[in-house]
């Protein structure tokens, strides 16, 4: 068994394997790369193979061919052990004579079907340095798995060497560089690397070279530019398919353009490009988010007159869907309608069920879902499922059940996630327990080495302790936490602030706030309604006032809760002038007076019955 495949994806073994394969010790970026060697890779594709390969039929050796046909059908399904491929890859080393490259690529992509780049790496390597024949297949291969790898430096440090080797890289080679540098997100890249492609002609880009770039621009938000690009392939001659108009669609309802994905579906039927499944599903996803549930109806009719039948996924939308607007009638209904369809209901569905059931607080109905539903149909639930039942006794304030959950996961052979620990952390709080929380957090949270706690668990502590006036335990947690490394988001600055503020250290308050710039942060409109509301505690209506003016010359609006804030601060310090033009100048933005600063009007007229400022805001806002 050779020694190699084992070996970890170190830095020195990748440096080593690129100087084996194409004699450069350091792999240049993708940008330099074709700055500098554009010209080299238009001379390269104008040239043919100076050594081609000899073409290698199938052996009449009944080892070999029995081997070969071994290697057909595990390079479509993978081995179902690693040991299983290296054994072969082993055997297929002594083999006298030598067996075709299509035979080593094919073990390649088994491996690469397994999921196991670095081992078909490590083979590759040992194959070129041991002197096996190789293609620009098995350069393909290697580039692919190095993508996968995040390794995308040393994918482009194989496209030299598959030109020093006297290969054309092909749409296949550029498309997989194309779709790594997008995936590790670098989508500027990789449209430089595709304007350049087309620039010197080393490709004719297909169909699926557009859509990668199309889906890498979908996943990083660039609707805008993916919808460009789209535009951009049919002008070119490039018709677009079924997958690329699914792309667009998902991406499309994921960012709340429902309506211009409604556009493309009718599009595509029009150019006579037949949606699917999957079409529809991004679609009633994206309409159920609006609940629009007279076109979803629609689209499920028009799916019923295409004979498209939705899959278990389409039914899981609808159940999850239904079950957040506490339709739970109309959940049960969709779950009864795809048993009578042949679909079996998954732990997706159950847990979607689960949800909408403690979304109306009946969570002791969520738990029989799971103890005599799921159970009577054999679905093994999940940590999501136990997660939503233990986040709804939270709800409920009733922890110690979602102990009991929480204790009876080793059982159920689950490991609880962060979002489990967080539930409980922020359960305990929300009942006034706050020895047991900081108790959990200790010995449960910070002790567990697998477990990495995020910005929400701190932000759930720092509220949790500032609450109960905890207030110089919570600046030296926030301490420990810049000091672990830990890069605080502005949820977490403005808990803190509201804390500090609320427990007497507006200056402290004051200073986290000032220097939130320096942090690279930028306040949202929570922030700066803290602050405000903190100065017009201690009577500092000058500060507020000016906070307020700054917001929106930042570019940050005021909401509803803002105006009041900064009204009610007027009231309790009797600038009722002022509050009345904040009042008018909130109705004119279509905010009203909330329940709070309307009780607060009406007190203050009760007691100042004789003030004209007041008579003058009651007559315009109270009659």
């Amino acid at each position: 068994m050779m020694k190699n495949t084992n070996k970890l994806m170190s830095s020195s073994f990748l440096v080593s394997l690129s100087h084996s394969i194409t004699g450069i010790t350091c792999c240049p970026p993708p940008l330099a790369y074709f700055q500098f060697h554009s010209h080299f890779l238009l001379f390269s594709t104008n040239k043919s193979n100076p050594n081609p390969k000899p073409h290698f039929p199938y052996s009449s050796n009944p080892t070999h061919a029995n081997l070969q046909q071994l290697l057909l059908e595990k390079s479509r399904t993978g081995f179902d052990k690693l040991d299983d491929a290296l054994a072969v890859f082993d055997k297929m080393l002594h083999m006298k004579p030598l067996l075709p490259v299509i035979n080593f690529n094919q073990l390649l992509a088994a491996l690469v079907k397994m999921k196991e780049h670095s081992v078909a790496v490590s083979l590759f390597k040992d194959m070129c340095v041991q002197g096996i024949p190789v293609d620009l297949f098995t350069f393909n291969t290697a580039i692919n798995c190095f993508c996968h790898l995040n390794r995308v430096d040393y994918a482009f440090s194989l496209l030299a060497g598959t030109i020093k080797r006297g290969f054309v890289p092909n749409v296949v080679t550029y498309t997989t560089l194309i779709r790594g540098l997008i995936s590790q997100d670098n989508p500027a890249e990789a449209q430089l690397l595709f304007t350049n492609l087309i620039r010197f002609k080393l490709i004719q880009p297909d169909v699926v070279t557009y859509t990668t770039i199309i889906n890498g621009l979908c996943k990083r938000g660039h609707a805008s530019t993916a919808v460009m690009l789209f535009r951009y392939m049919e002008k070119k001659g490039c018709q677009p398919d079924t997958v690329t108009y699914n792309t667009l669609i998902d991406c499309l309802c994921k960012l709340r353009s429902v309506d211009q994905a409604l556009d493309l579906l009718h599009e595509m039927t029009k150019k006579g490009i037949h949606p699917d499944v999957i079409t529809y599903s991004s679609l009633i996803q994206g309409l159920c988010d609006f609940n629009r549930w007279q076109d979803v109806n629609q689209l499920l009719s028009e799916m019923n007159t295409r004979n498209i039948s939705p899959n278990v996924h389409t039914f899981n939308i609808l159940v999850d869907a239904y079950g957040k607007e506490g339709m739970i009638n109309d959940a049960e209904d969709v779950i009864e309608f795809m048993i009578q369809r042949g679909q079996h209901p998954d732990v997706v569905t159950y847990s979607a069920l689960m949800d909408g059931y403690c979304l109306r607080g009946e969570v002791d109905k969520a738990l029989a879902v799971l103890e005599t539903t799921m159970k009577k149909r054999g679905i093994v639930p999940n940590i999501r499922t136990y997660n939503i039942l233990i986040n709804g006794y939270c709800k409920k304030l009733n922890v110690d059940r979602a102990i009991d959950l929480f204790q009876q996961l080793p059982r159920e052979g689950l490991t609880p996630t962060i979002e489990t620990y967080n539930t409980i952390l922020q359960g305990y709080f929300l009942t006034g327990r706050h020895v047991d929380a900081r108790k959990f957090f200790m010995e449960k949270m910070i002790l567990n080495k697998a477990l990495t706690l995020d910005n929400f668990t701190c932000s759930i502590l720092l509220h949790g302790l500032c609450q109960n006036r905890f207030v110089v335990e919570a600046l030296s947690f926030f301490d420990t936490m810049l000091s672990a490394g830990l890069i605080p988001n502005i949820c977490i600055y403005s808990t803190l602030i509201d804390g500090l503020s609320k427990n007497g250290h507006l200056e402290k308050a004051r200073s986290l706030f000032d220097n939130l710039p320096l942090k690279g942060l930028r306040p949202d409109v929570k922030t700066y309604t803290m602050m405000i509301q903190a100065y017009c505690h201690d009577g500092l209506l000058n500060d507020a006032n000016e906070l307020f003016l700054k917001m929106e010359a930042n570019g940050c609006l005021p909401n509803d809760v803002t105006y009041n804030t900064l009204i009610r601060g007027f009231f309790h310090n009797k600038k009722y002038n002022e509050a009345g033009v904040l009042m008018d100048e909130m109705c004119a933005r279509g905010f009203s007076a909330d329940a709070s600063t309307a009780s607060v009007l009406l007190d203050l007229l009760k007691s100042q019955e004789q003030n004209p400022a007041l008579l003058a805001l009651r007559k315009k806002f109270l009659t």
